[in-house]
């Protein structure tokens, strides 16, 4: 914010002071070195101010001064507006840089895969462990797009299709987080993107895996602003394996 002070008052070296009306920091005083804590005759000062609160609203900004004689006072309203909010997923599956890769470009992602053999058990005569098609794992990057705040957000998805299931949540520092008690993520300010794994049971034919963002409760935790409707779907598609019919000794 930006005062403007003019004419013969206040004097010289006038001392000062902010009266807020809650909500807000004021962070640095008039940039006027070298005495930053005093006002001067005539110029244009400036204050930072940060905003704690959800900001979508009016706040007033007084500037008190003191002459040591006498005091005045004057202020101004400030008209607050929530800044934008946009969330975007994307199926980063087998690359090797999957909290930077772009989606967008030429890249090592694998968004077609065969099935993950890790865990098969494919004897099928064995007594307490039936033959399985195992599980795969899958790995999404939820981002927000506007990273010039430290705002802290959060991140929900809609349900997951029959057999799939989110294992883990990890943000871009390498924490893993774990979803409250209405299954939101709740992301720190400081971190601009998480990456999700989801497992899936594995079938002959498995169906695509879609995440899917949930635009109202994905959201920054400072203002309040929801993720806009665009970006909040990623796919993944499994190859179909080669059917083996009925095996059976004697």
């Amino acid at each position: 914010m930006s005062l403007n002070q003019d004419g013969s008052n206040p004097l010289p070296d006038t001392d000062y002071e902010f009266v807020t009306t809650g909500d807000y920091d004021v962070l640095t005083d008039f940039d006027q070195a070298p005495d930053v804590n005093l006002l001067k005759k005539t110029g244009v000062s400036t204050v930072k101010i940060k905003w704690k609160g959800i900001v979508a609203k009016s706040y007033y900004l007084f500037l008190e001064v003191d002459d040591t004689n006498c005091k005045n006072l004057k202020g101004f309203k400030i008209d607050l507006q929530v800044g934008d909010f946009n969330a975007m997923i994307a199926d980063v599956t087998g690359s090797l840089n999957p909290g930077t890769v772009d989606p967008s470009g030429p890249n090592d992602i694998k968004s077609l895969t065969c099935l993950d053999e890790t865990d098969r058990q494919p004897i099928t005569n064995l007594v307490g462990n039936p033959y399985s098609l195992g599980t795969s794992a899958i790995t999404y990057r939820v981002n927000r797009e506007f990273t010039n705040t430290t705002n802290g957000w959060q991140v929900a998805f809609e349900a997951l299709r029959v057999n799939a299931s989110i294992e883990t949540v990890i943000d871009e520092a390498g924490t893993t987080i774990t979803a409250d008690g209405s299954g939101y993520y709740a992301v720190d300010g400081a971190q601009d993107y998480v990456l999700v794994t989801v497992t899936v049971i594995n079938e002959l034919v498995t169906p695509a895996v879609d995440l899917t963002l949930d635009a109202t409760n994905t959201k920054d935790t400072v203002t309040g602003a929801n993720d806009s409707t665009t970006d909040n779907v990623a796919t993944h598609t499994f190859n179909a394996v080669p059917t083996i019919g009925t095996i059976s000794g004697s």
